[in-house]
C-alpha cells in the first residue's frame, strides 16, 4: 500500500496489482513495480528508483498544502535534491526519536528547541558520520534526513 505522511491510500486492489483508492474526488491506482512483473536482474535497480522517487516525493510534499511550522527554504530543498542525485535517501524523524536516541548515548537533547545541527549531532554519534549527510525541518516540525542508503552494509531506515 502506498502511503505519504500523513495520507493513507487506502481502498481496494485493482487488476493491476496495486491499489485504488479516493483522494480529493480523483480515482488514483498505484502499480506495484517491484513485485513479480519485475525481471530478475532488474529488481535492484527497481528498488533503487523507487527509493529515489519516494524521497523526491518527500521534498515536493514540503511545498505542498499547509504548513505548520515554517517551510524549508528553496536552497535547502536545492541541497537535499542534490544529495538525492548522489544516491543519498531522505527520510523523516521526529523530535521525540531522535530524544530517544540522545538519551541512549547520554547526550542533552530539547525538543522544543531542537534545531537541524542539534539533531545532526545525535544522529551522527548514533549512525555514524558517514550515514547521516544532511538534517532540516519540516513544514510540520519533523525532521528531514539525508542518509546514505547503507549502514554497515544493511539498508538503512530509522528504527521505530
Amino acid at each position: 500500500m502506498q502511503t505519504t505522511r500523513g495520507r493513507n491510500f487506502g481502498g481496494s486492489r485493482s487488476s493491476n496489482g496495486g491499489r485504488t483508492a479516493n483522494w480529493n474526488g480523483r480515482k488514483t491506482s498505484t502499480k506495484r513495480t517491484t513485485g513479480t512483473n519485475v525481471a530478475s536482474g532488474y529488481k535492484n535497480l527497481c528498488t533503487n528508483f523507487e527509493r529515489k522517487i519516494n524521497s523526491f516525493r518527500t521534498l515536493c510534499n514540503q511545498v505542498k498544502g499547509t504548513a505548520r511550522a515554517g517551510r524549508p527554504s528553496p536552497t535547502t530543498l536545492n541541497s537535499f535534491c542534490n544529495w538525492i542525485n548522489k544516491g543519498a535517501v531522505i527520510q523523516c524523524c521526529t523530535p521525540a526519536q531522535v530524544s530517544r536516541w540522545a538519551r541512549a548515548k547520554n547526550k542533552n537533547f530539547n525538543t522544543k528547541t531542537a534545531t537541524p545541527a542539534s539533531c545532526k549531532n545525535v544522529l551522527a554519534a548514533k549512525f555514524g558520520k558517514s550515514t547521516i549527510k544532511a538534517v532540516a525541518k519540516t513544514k510540520t516540525g519533523t525532521f528531514m534526513v539525508a542518509t546514505s542508503p547503507t549502514f554497515k552494509g544493511k539498508k538503512f531506515c530509522f528504527p521505530k
